[in-house]
């Protein structure tokens, strides 16, 4: 990916307009079109419409720019703390996160909330005074940073997998249907009456991968209801997703994982299983032991996690069915 195409991108978009762009830029009005059009060029959709009145975002512009965005700002929020490093100014905050003797711990955004708290009581078990730090990114990102040796050891789904990696198998996950209790027929196990809830909106989880939509999400919707739905919220936080649901303002479907964490009382909406051709998905904990950053004993806070995570998980279908019936 260009980053200069990708920069100047941004600027023509909050100038919006070439020439103001290519001032801010310090080009000529000629080597910005011809960034944009590489840069449109490498992704085969065109960005921006341009007329006499200015420029304006195509429906794939205003897609691509919130992720541009957000690249650059963290770029440029990294790039900040390292210019002031000389002045001493950031040596906390890079302190922080880079501290070998700090414990780095990753979870899939779906299990965030899930799943930390078993990992935390592995960790105490073998390393009660160590301090950590723990993300929740998407698997394909969590198993880079393992791969960089950015992680000590991680919980996420099968992915491009690593041969120098050690990964162990947790869990087989599947799709579990959420959708409120009052204003809707029961759901049967075989999906009949999920007609009901086509013309409701969605709740897509906006930090998975969108690719995971076209390979998982879409054909779900195909098989259930014939046709992809046409409304949506778009969230990026586990919890409120759940909260949506539960206030009867959407439905969903999730990794049933996600909502282990609920599974100690009545549930606040109605859960079915899906078919498990519909997603099966293996759930590992991953770590390397030749991690060189890394102070801990990875192998056996793996162990310790590992335990943790199996136990916790071991009582997902029981604890499902009795929080299904209790609701």
């Amino acid at each position: 990916m260009d980053t200069v195409g990708v920069h100047s991108f941004i600027v023509v978009t909050r100038e919006r307009s070439i020439s103001r762009a290519a001032q801010a830029l310090h080009v000529t009005q000629p080597t910005l079109s011809a960034r944009l059009r590489k840069l449109e060029d490498d992704l085969g959709v065109t960005l921006l419409e341009r007329s006499w009145d200015g420029i304006r975002l195509t429906t794939e512009g205003r897609f691509f720019l919130s992720y541009s965005l957000q690249l650059f700002q963290e770029l440029e929020e990294s790039a900040t703390l390292l210019r002031k490093r000389d002045s001493h100014e950031a040596d906390g905050p890079i302190e922080a996160v880079t501290n070998a003797r700090r414990l780095r711990i990753g979870v899939e955004s779906f299990l965030y909330p899930a799943l930390t708290r078993s990992m935390i009581e592995g960790v105490q078990q073998v390393a009660p005074e160590a301090e950590c730090r723990f993300v929740d990114k998407t698997s394909d990102l969590l198993l880079n940073l393992i791969d960089c040796d950015g992680l000590d050891l991680c919980v996420r789904y099968r992915g491009a997998e690593k041969p120098h990696l050690i990964s162990r198998e947790l869990f087989e996950d599947r799709f579990v249907l959420l959708y409120p209790k009052e204003g809707f027929e029961p759901i049967g196990e075989d999906m009949t009456g999920v007609s009901q809830l086509l013309d409701k909106p969605f709740v897509l989880f906006d930090k998975t991968s969108l690719l995971v939509f076209r390979e998982i999400t879409q054909p779900a919707f195909m098989r259930l209801f014939g046709t992809v739905p046409e409304r949506f919220h778009i969230v990026n936080d586990v919890d409120v997703t759940l909260d949506i649901v539960a206030r009867g303002f959407g439905y969903t479907f999730l990794p049933v994982v996600s909502i282990l964490q609920l599974l100690d009382e009545p549930l606040p909406f109605r859960v079915v299983l899906m078919d498990l051709d519909l997603l099966r998905l293996p759930l590992y904990l991953t770590y390397s032991t030749a991690a060189g950053g890394s102070l801990h004993p990875i192998g056996d806070l793996a162990d310790a996690v590992y335990s943790r995570l199996r136990s916790r998980l071991d009582t997902l279908y029981p604890k499902l069915a009795a929080a299904s019936a209790g609701g």
